[in-house]
């Protein structure tokens, strides 16, 4: 995705954002945004990458929540904050549950939401049809801001109009999960309505949003509440307009290394000149493999002889890699950390290469994963099958039978296995645990990999015992949000754990 530098410094200095205790306390004066800022497409187009951009700065944070509290992370090094997320022993003081740079990224949204329809007034160039094409953008930007909030906290703040004047309260409560999921469900029917079909340029197709976004998007919100005929449904509109896209196997590592591969769907965009990506530095230093939890995935997807070392060693070997940069050795996550795997031969990334490293949204094999996963939920088994070893047969690795899938919690195991193998490290890793374990009640099937698996030096009793309560799957609301929003009420769960 092009980043017009000029112009989103521009827009940031008319916003006026500022660093603040609360999420609400935005300073965006009603005369300056009406008045002043909504001239012209330049400014439309400004605005919304603006939007893109504000995603683009939490995608860290979207890994940490998504992903970090996932049996198969590992820290390279001491962190108070992150050590809490290892050993699912979370405090109410825990910065990285501060979602303050998430609820700014909406708010550029609500207020390009509200806003942009000045520029018809201001701008005759800029038509009715492009407009309508930027809301739709802007409205599924705001939905997959909000789908991350509500899967991280559960009962979330929810606000749809911007802060643009004192005569707004500067305070919301938290609304029930079920309100804000019913919300974003609303964006994402009118973003498929007005998002664009494509773009003209192979990587403006897939560094903005577009109705295939949009229903990748949705079919994951459908998934996290059961809706599994119409998960199914979306997935089979995405699965339609991307046949024949899906990689090869020696091209598969092409979507880590290069990025933008044909089977993208929504991925942010880094280029030479602007932002560089966290995902490098990330991994680099911070975040490692645990890589004897994630051969316990691997291992079940596998055939029964075990061999999982010479069958497809296309994904395990090129996800984790015993890596050694500047003297110091670790098994890194090498689908970031890597830029080639030829005949065995793999060659990390120099620091220039780790600035630029691509992340992915969505793509076809996520899916064909979450068809899977809704088929099995309807206990469809044999069509269940038949989007995995769609994605087996690309990567050369043998098929597999309804009844080696199982079924009921046998099934969900193995396809926690799927999504593991093909998905580890792209920060939803947490996510899938929590989502399945809720739907399908099998509670297990989380709470015994975290606690058999997990790189935290806390007894496995006791984590299984911090997650024992599924209210502990959710985070803490950040005490500094409460101490200055007297509307938003600490969860009983985390009540005193400072």
């Amino acid at each position: 995705m092009k980043r017009n530098i000029i112009n989103i410094v521009c827009l940031l200095l008319v916003f006026g954002w500022q660093g603040c205790s609360s999420f609400l306390t935005v300073d965006i004066p009603d005369s300056l945004t009406k008045k002043e800022y909504w001239k012209s497409k330049d400014h439309a187009e400004a605005a919304l990458i603006g939007v893109y951009t504000k995603l683009g700065e939490n995608i860290q944070t979207f890994i940490y929540w998504g992903g970090l509290r996932s049996e198969i992370y590992a820290l390279r090094s001491s962190n108070a904050a992150l050590t809490q997320f290892i050993n699912q022993d979370i405090r109410i003081t825990n910065s990285l549950c501060n979602w303050a740079n998430v609820y700014q990224g909406i708010y550029w949204a609500n207020s390009f939401l509200k806003n942009v329809h000045l520029v018809l007034e201001n701008d005759r160039s800029f038509t009715v049809s492009e407009m309508n094409e930027m809301l739709g953008q802007a409205y599924a930007l705001r939905a997959l801001n909000y789908f991350y909030l509500v899967r991280a906290f559960k009962e979330v703040p929810y606000q749809s109009e911007p802060y643009e004047s004192d005569t707004q309260p500067p305070y919301a409560a938290a609304q029930p999960e079920e309100v804000v999921l019913d919300s974003i469900e609303a964006d994402l029917t009118r973003a498929l309505a007005m998002a664009p079909e494509s773009f003209d340029r192979p990587d403006e197709n897939v560094g903005y949003i577009t109705k295939n976004a949009v229903r990748a998007l949705w079919a994951d919100v459908k998934l996290w509440r059961k809706k599994y005929q119409e998960c199914i449904d979306l997935c089979e509109e995405v699965e339609k307009n991307y046949e024949g896209r899906m990689l090869e196997k020696d091209a598969w590592f092409s979507m880590f290394a290069t990025g933008n591969s044909r089977e993208s769907i929504f991925e942010y965009q880094y280029q030479d000149e602007g932002p560089v990506s966290p995902i490098g530095s990330l991994f680099y230093s911070t975040l490692a493999s645990n890589r004897s939890a994630y051969y316990y995935n691997v291992r079940k997807v596998y055939p029964q002889s075990g061999q999982y070392e010479s069958i497809d060693t296309l994904r395990p070997q090129r996800t984790v890699q015993y890596t050694s940069y500047s003297s110091a050795s670790f098994y890194g996550v090498f689908k970031y950390l890597g830029i080639s795997a030829t005949d065995n031969q793999y060659v990390l990334r120099d620091e220039t290469g780790r600035n630029k490293i691509n992340f992915i949204f969505y793509r076809l094999r996520e899916v064909l994963l979450m068809k899977a996963e809704a088929l099995g939920a309807l206990e469809r088994y044999e069509d269940a099958v038949k989007p995995i070893n769609k994605i087996r047969e690309a990567v050369s690795l043998e098929t597999v039978t309804p009844e080696e899938m199982g079924s009921g919690e046998s099934f969900m195991d193995k396809i926690i296995c799927e999504h593991r193998t093909e998905l580890g490290y792209e920060g939803k890793d947490w996510f899938i645990l929590v989502r399945i374990a809720r739907n399908t009640g099998y509670v297990n099937l989380l709470i015994d990999r975290i606690g058999e698996h997990s790189s935290s030096s806390i007894k496995e009793q006791t984590l299984k015992a911090y997650l024992d309560n599924p209210e502990g799957w959710f985070l803490p609301y950040y005490d500094t949000e409460v101490q200055n929003n007297y509307w938003l009420e600490q969860k009983e769960f985390y009540k005193g754990k400072k």
